[in-house]
């Protein structure tokens, strides 16, 4: 019973990031038409802004919830300091997002932006690790599907931090946009940010659709 509770957290978790990142993919296309107002572009991109922290916070919970998944089910030996570790961690994320929030707009977001930049880096990094060596036959993880799945995973942190990256540039393009109205740069600007991220955001659907794949079907390519 316990394994299966685990396994419906795990999909609603997937349901609602996708269907979250899909409402931004589309809200963030709409701020970047010209042919709209300035006040539906920037509803848009606040709506877009505000929806977002849905799948980010799914994308937080993924990696405890999917520990607690991996013991339940018997696929690794996930010791009990490990998933009270992971929640921990998951809690300080849901955290640092909420600031992150809350200081939009201020000089201190940059600064939570950078953290949160940084924090993104070290689990790909150790995520990646991870992965490459449970496919190696090495570590503490097994290899198979399953290491090939948390390699998978800690890829989508690199897709995350090109999406921050790729989208920094609309704030200050849009607040131009406020004062000096359409202008072929600023379009430029916008337009080049907005497709930059939706690049990245393709890779992460691809990333997610591959996973799932291999979580239901434990086939590896």
């Amino acid at each position: 019973m316990e394994h299966t509770i685990w396994v419906f957290i795990h999909v609603m978790l997937l349901v609602y990031w996708l269907g979250g990142d899909l409402g931004v993919f589309l809200l963030a296309k709409a701020a970047k038409r010209s042919d709209l107002s300035f006040a539906e572009r920037a509803f848009a991109l606040k709506m877009a802004v505000q929806i977002d922290l849905i799948p980010r916070l799914c994308f937080t919970l993924m990696f405890p919830v999917g520990l607690q998944l991996s013991a339940s089910g018997g696929f690794a030996p996930i010791p009990s300091w490990a998933l009270t570790l992971a929640w921990i961690a998951s809690a300080a994320w849901i955290a640092l997002l909420f600031a992150i929030g809350r200081a939009e707009g201020t000089p201190r977001a940059h600064t939570l932006n950078q953290w949160h930049l940084a924090w993104q880096a070290l689990l790909l990094l150790g995520l990646g690790t991870l992965g490459v060596l449970a496919l190696l036959g090495l570590g503490p993880l097994p290899g198979g599907w399953y290491g090939l799945k948390i390699l998978l995973f800690a890829l989508i942190f690199a897709m995350g931090i090109g999406i921050d990256v790729a989208f920094r540039p609309i704030g200050p393009a849009f607040m131009r946009l406020a004062t000096e109205g359409s202008q072929p740069d600023i379009e430029q600007a916008i337009s080049t940010a907005v497709d930059g991220a939706i690049r990245y955001v393709l890779g992460l659907y691809a990333l997610l659709i591959v996973i799932a794949f291999i979580g239901i079907t434990k086939l590896v390519f």
